[in-house]
């Protein structure tokens, strides 16, 4: 049996990845995200030495200050833009919330109202109603079942509102616009890294066939993103016959979860060379029980969603605690671009889409990554 991969091996194979960050036409979520921490921090450092309070973390309302720049202190008349999340339990879902907070607070006359379905495909279309009942200027909306929601955004265009759609699934339900990233595609690049990984490890111990067995934490058992990356992982994985996935199980986007189906895995496979992981947060409970195991540095971990921030993917990656991430692009500030260029340019009409690419967070990228944001936005 081919000898585990080294974790050595597997940090100086960032090295030769070819990802590497592009220039970003603002990617000023991530930006406005770490701003937002970094304002929390303060906030915090204030209450422990008995300074005033201020709004509390994840408020998406904009400071005083900018009421009162813009003449609205006193009757707030502000367009409204309504965030629809599917599971704000997710960590993406709860960074495009507090990064498009930061990104409204910024845009004068705008302010943002975001619901949480919390899974429920039920409360998410209430939800949709109500946020028509309020007439906003737009409605961003991630989809639980798109088609349950096609009736709704008729009626929400016939008010003159904006629905922009954050899922592929959208693009036959009527929305102005669609901006998304194909989920498929992020599994494929999950696999791409990991072979990558194991093609290396088998040129440095001079095999010729490239070998490896693969465990892989879902974040839900059965959900359509959850489905479609798995599913391009596994077609990632069928390039190389050698390569084979031993054990799959769901981690329920938990920390916790994640490092119990670990465990169970060494108990149930023994051995194995690389974990992939549907979100950092899982990859970080993965490479807790793979410590706790003695095998961390026998294997090569990926997550996904590359956040920026405190305890997050990219700060993960630089520190050596995952070996690799799958960016997850936020969607929502490419949403707000273009809702306020419909706006404000009346002859503008959007593309019926937008995709943003993700791409592969290594240590060779993830200091320019820090500095200058991981993902490209398309024109408009």
């Amino acid at each position: 049996m081919m000898p585990p991969c080294t974790r050595p091996f597997a940090l100086f194979l960032g090295m030769f990845l070819l990802a590497s960050c592009g220039r970003s036409d603002t990617p000023d979520v991530e930006k406005a995200v770490i701003e937002l921490e970094q304002q929390n921090q303060q906030k915090a450092a204030k209450s422990e030495s008995g300074g005033s309070g201020t709004a509390p973390a994840g408020s998406t309302l904009p400071s005083p200050a900018l009421l009162a720049s813009s003449s609205l202190a006193a009757k707030d008349e502000r367009a409204e833009i309504f965030l629809l999340l599917p599971d704000a339990r997710i960590a993406m879902q709860d960074f495009q919330r507090n990064g498009l907070a930061m990104l409204v607070g910024r845009q004068v006359g705008y302010k943002l109202t975001t619901s949480d379905a919390a899974g429920s495909s039920t409360q998410q279309i209430e939800q949709f109603r109500k946020a028509i009942a309020a007439k906003p200027a737009a409605i961003f909306v991630s989809p639980i079942d798109p088609p349950a929601l096609a009736a709704l955004i008729v009626e929400a265009q016939t008010h003159g509102i904006i629905v922009v759609g954050l899922d592929k699934r959208m693009l036959d339900e009527g929305c102005a616009t669609v901006v998304f990233t194909d989920q498929r595609r992020v599994g494929r690049m999950a696999a791409d890294t990991i072979i990558d990984a194991l093609k290396r490890k088998a040129a440095e111990e001079k095999h010729t066939d490239v070998t490896g067995r693969v465990v892989q934490l879902r974040g839900v058992a059965d959900s359509y993103p959850t489905n479609e990356v798995a599913e391009g992982f596994a077609e990632g994985l069928r390039t190389q016959p050698g390569v084979i996935l031993v054990h799959d199980a769901p981690a329920d986007w938990s920390t916790e979860k994640a490092a119990q189906c670990t465990a169970e895995a060494f108990n149930l496979q023994k051995n194995f060379d690389a974990i992939y992981a549907h979100s950092d947060a899982i990859a970080t409970g993965a490479a807790k029980a793979a410590e706790a195991a003695g095998q961390r540095e026998n294997l090569f971990i990926v997550g996904t969603d590359g956040l920026s921030g405190q305890k997050r993917g990219l700060e993960l990656v630089r520190l050596g605690e995952i070996d690799a991430s799958v960016v997850q692009p936020a969607l929502v500030d490419l949403a707000l671009q273009i809702v306020v260029k419909m706006r404000s340019e009346k002859t503008f009409k959007p593309q019926p889409s937008y995709e943003i690419q993700p791409m592969v967070i290594v240590p060779k990228n993830v200091d320019q990554c820090l500095r200058t944001g991981t993902y490209k936005l398309p024109n408009l």
